[in-house]
Parts: C-alpha cells; structure tokens; sequence
C-alpha cells in the first residue's frame, strides 16, 4: 500500500478519499483503485485496503502497466 500511494503521489488527484460513507472520508486521498467495469476512485489507505479485500475485482491502478490497451492493439 505505502508502494502505490508512492508511486501515485505526484499524479493529480482529489485532496480527500472518495470511498468514505455517506457523510465522506475527510483522510487524504493517496491511492487510486479501478475495477474491470472501468469505474476508478482514489482513497485513503484504510478505505483502499477494505476495497480491495471486500469487493471482487478491484486493483490499486497503474498506468505504467499500460492496460488492456496494448493486448487490444497488438
């Protein structure tokens, strides 16, 4: 976790977790998660770490790896 919220530190994200309840997460975004829909959200390490234990098919987001982008054009 401390990896990805490093490795994800200097891409512009929002100041504050999208993943809290109802009333929202006021922790500091650091981590961006996506899931094999498309959908993405950056969130705190707690709220991360729960996503990513709890919810089928979600990833800590990486550009770097490139995607399904590059299977799809090859």
């Amino acid at each position: 976790m401390r990896a990805a919220a490093a490795a994800q530190a200097a891409q512009p994200h929002p100041e504050h977790c999208q993943l809290g309840d109802a009333p929202g997460c006021t922790a500091a975004a650091e981590i961006k998660i996506a899931d094999s829909w498309g959908d993405s959200a950056w969130g705190c390490a707690a709220h991360v770490e729960e996503a990513i234990l709890n919810v089928r098919s979600v990833f800590i987001a990486n550009e770097e790896l490139g995607g399904l982008a590059a299977y799809l054009n090859r």
